[in-house]
């Protein structure tokens, strides 16, 4: 099992998602990734949103935990937090999702709704459990991990 560290990062109320090219395609997904051997999860954090989009962050509460199961050799643990990012963002590829506006596109995981709902919310009801994300797992529903 793999341990990941992503973020929720909003500037001027849109959402950052990296841009990442896998198998000859562009994939969206949160900014974040693998945890390393040795290294705190909000270290990790920090150094994979600074590689993925340019942009230095602090790193906040603990919003969601997941994990994605696609097959017997895949299975990571996903911790995702706020983040407020502070001074000016590198040239790295990122977009802004106006999730508050309905705009929508295709990510890894696909928790824009979740966040959507979340942050009209206030973040009210988190952290939460979103259970597996894998392309072969059913949507889960929320629990409250309070």
């Amino acid at each position: 099992m793999r341990v990941k560290a992503r973020a929720v990062i909003l500037i001027d109320g849109r959402l950052i998602v990296a841009e990442q090219r896998r198998r000859g395609r562009i994939e969206h997904s949160l900014p974040g990734g693998r945890v390393n051997e040795r290294e705190s999860v909000l270290n990790a954090l920090k150094r994979e949103v600074a590689e993925e989009t340019g942009l230095d962050v602090t790193p906040g509460r603990l919003i969601y935990v997941s994990e994605i199961v696609e097959s017997v050799r895949r299975h990571d643990l996903e911790l995702i937090f706020l983040a407020e990012p502070f001074g000016v963002p590198g040239l790295n590829a990122f977009t802004a999702v106006d999730v508050q506006a309905g705009e929508r596109i295709a990510m890894r995981p696909p928790i824009l709704e979740e966040i959507a709902r979340d942050l009209a919310s206030g973040w009210r009801e988190t952290p939460r459990w979103l259970g597996n994300l894998g392309r072969t797992a059913r949507p889960a529903v929320g629990t409250d991990l309070r």
